[in-house]
Parts: C-alpha cells; sequence; structure tokens
C-alpha cells in the first residue's frame, strides 16, 4: 500500500513538473525535422510516446502511453519503471547539469561528460567520480578502462553545443537534417543537447541515408533549401583546385574565371565571361582570338546564323547554320577546300587552325 502511494505521489509530482515547462516543440514541429518513423517522447510528458510518421506525406502518428508506474526511455524506445528512467521534462535542468545517479541502480559506472578517461560510480543515488590509470580511457558499453585503439572517445562538444527541446525527446545519438542549410546536420548528445555538424567540402547531408554524401547524390530535406547547382570547373578538391582562366566546356567562346581561395578549396563561384562575337577562348594563350585560329571540337556555329563555317579536323568540309547551331553538313569535292572567309570551295590548301586534324 506504501508503495503504491509513493508511486501516485511521483506521478503526481512529475505532472505538475510537466505542466509548468511550457517551453517546448509541438509533436509536429519535432517529427518534421526526423527520420520517418522515429519514436519520440511526448514534449512535457514522462510517459507519452509517439511515433512520427512513416513520411512526410503520411499523417499517422502513432500515440502510446506507458502502463502505471512506467515512464518512456526515449533511448531504448520502451517502457520502464521510474527509478530506471531519467524523464528529461522532470526538470528545467538538463541530466548533466543534475546528479546522473538520483535514479540509477547501484553498482553502474556512466562515463564523465567532461573527460575521455573518467567515469562516474553509482551508489545510493549519489555520484563518485574517478579516472582511469594513465593511457587508458573509460569505455562506456564495456563499463571498463581500455586502450585508446579499443574505442574512440567522443570528440569534445564546445561552443556548438546547445540544450535542444527536439533532443530531450529522442534517444542520445540520433542524427537528424538541418532545415536551414542542407550541408549541415544535428546529432543529440548526451544532456538532451543538440551537436551542430558540417558536411566535408563538396558534399552535403543525405536526410533519407543521414549520411554526409557528394553534392550532387545529396536528397536535402524538404524544408530546407536546396543546393545551388554546383560548379565543379574549377575543381572538386583541394588536391584537384585549379586556378586560373579554364575553357567552358559547353561553348567556343566561354571561359571561367578561378580564384584562389584562402583554405586551399576550389573556387565554388568563378567568373563567367564569354569572348566578342567572332572570336573563341584559347586556352594556350588566355586570351580571345579570331575563331578560325582557335580549335574547338564542340559545335562551330555558335553566335552564327545563316553562314557556313569550317568543321574541326575536316578542312574540305562545312556546316550549315540556323540560329547558332548546325543545321546541315557537306563538303567539297575532291581536290577543294573550303574556306569560311569567303563561304565557298577553293582548290587553294586551307589550313586553319579551327579545321586541322
Amino acid at each position: 500500500m506504501l508503495k503504491t502511494t509513493a508511486l501516485i505521489i511521483l506521478a503526481t509530482a512529475a505532472i505538475a513538473v510537466v505542466q509548468a515547462n511550457s517551453k517546448s516543440l509541438s509533436v509536429e514541429e519535432i517529427c518534421s525535422q526526423l527520420p520517418g518513423g522515429t519514436y519520440i517522447l511526448r514534449p512535457n510528458s514522462c510517459n507519452n510516446w509517439v511515433q512520427c510518421p512513416s513520411s512526410t506525406a503520411a499523417q499517422d502518428y502513432e500515440d502510446g502511453f506507458c502502463a502505471y508506474g512506467l515512464y518512456f526511455n526515449k533511448d531504448t524506445n520502451r517502457c520502464e519503471t521510474m527509478e530506471d528512467v531519467i524523464c528529461p521534462f522532470e526538470s528545467s535542468q538538463t541530466q548533466s547539469d543534475t546528479n546522473r545517479c538520483a535514479a540509477k541502480k547501484d553498482g553502474i559506472f556512466l562515463a564523465d561528460p567532461e573527460k575521455c578517461n573518467g567515469y562516474i560510480f553509482c551508489a545510493k543515488g549519489e555520484e563518485t567520480r574517478s579516472t582511469c590509470p594513465k593511457d587508458l580511457i573509460f569505455h562506456p558499453t564495456k563499463s571498463a578502462c581500455v586502450y585508446p585503439s579499443d574505442y574512440e572517445c567522443p570528440k569534445a562538444v564546445s561552443e556548438n553545443v546547445t540544450v535542444s527541446p527536439i533532443c530531450q525527446s529522442v534517444a542520445t545519438g540520433t542524427i537528424f537534417a538541418d532545415i536551414t542549410d542542407c550541408t549541415k546536420y544535428h546529432q543529440c548528445v548526451e544532456g538532451a543537447k543538440l551537436k551542430s555538424l558540417q558536411c566535408a567540402e563538396g558534399q552535403a547531408f543525405n536526410h533519407t541515408t543521414l549520411q554526409c554524401v557528394t553534392r550532387s547524390g545529396a536528397v536535402c530535406h524538404p524544408l530546407a533549401p536546396q543546393l545551388e547547382p554546383e560548379i565543379d570547373v574549377c575543381g572538386t578538391s583541394v588536391q584537384n583546385a585549379r586556378v586560373g582562366y579554364i575553357a567552358d566546356e559547353d561553348s567556343c567562346s566561354a571561359y571561367y574565371i578561378c580564384t584562389k581561395q584562402a583554405d586551399g578549396t576550389p573556387d565554388r563561384k568563378p567568373t563567367h565571361l564569354k569572348c566578342q562575337d567572332g572570336y573563341f577562348f584559347d586556352s594556350g594563350t588566355w586570351s580571345c582570338r579570331d575563331r578560325l585560329n582557335v580549335k574547338c571540337s564542340l559545335d562551330r556555329c555558335e553566335s552564327m546564323s545563316n553562314k557556313y563555317v569550317n568543321v574541326a579536323g575536316d578542312c574540305r568540309a562545312y556546316a550549315r547554320c540556323r540560329n547558332g547551331k548546325t543545321a546541315s553538313r557537306g563538303e567539297c569535292e575532291v581536290g577543294y577546300f573550303f574556306d569560311e572567309r569567303t563561304q565557298g570551295c577553293t582548290p587553294q590548301n586551307i589550313s586553319y587552325i579551327a579545321c586541322s586534324a
């Protein structure tokens, strides 16, 4: 009877504290940022869980309540006894700011969030902090001190870590997309805190696989601004970054100016320019030259209308232009060559660079 009364008092106290904590996001707001199917602890609750819709288009929120005397453990996605679960909404402080052993069983070891070689031993609801022997770090899963080669200690969190209403409702370690920038993502770490992360140069966060991938292969979160088309003419990484004047692969007359970046990465916003009519860009001299003095394998009818032009690689052949594109092709009879300047076939051996093999 006494135990039942104690449970009722605990539950009543929890409800009172929960109602006082109004700074939270709605279930819909939280689920809109998380992968489909994620289980969350309903904000300002300790025993009410919700499963987010399986997709952004679905509306099938599943709502559940733990049986009497149980709390929902957001790290295991199941209901457990109150003594074994810390409800993040029972206090305005996060777990890292309070006694971490308050609701833990005696004999449990916890990782010290402040240092890799530290650990916490729980006894009678109180913390006892200690450190591993020299050159060893604490492994939270094994509850033992191990060599650094056997466990990668989480990187220290700093100013990019803040307490998050989302992380109060989802499991520690949950990863989800940043809805303001497709190249960033977040991870919930110990103490209901949010760690903001950035994908590597040239990558973006794919919210369907929860991984950083090449920008071209990334599926941005529906709420995030879509990526601008990637311009990789100046290179794709620090190793192959190019600086200078680069020919446009889609135009004989256009070119890019790739400037040197302070961090050594490729210029993602190179200046795009075009030579005046009658001139093509020459990569060898970085200049705009007479179109007949530049070899270009693209359509040489660029900027030409109702005229005939030489064809790259064959000085006997010619192309008839219409609206800047090749409309048809032909070639001079044997012993004659096409002269773009005179617009006709001539027995004189034409050897313009534009049509030379």
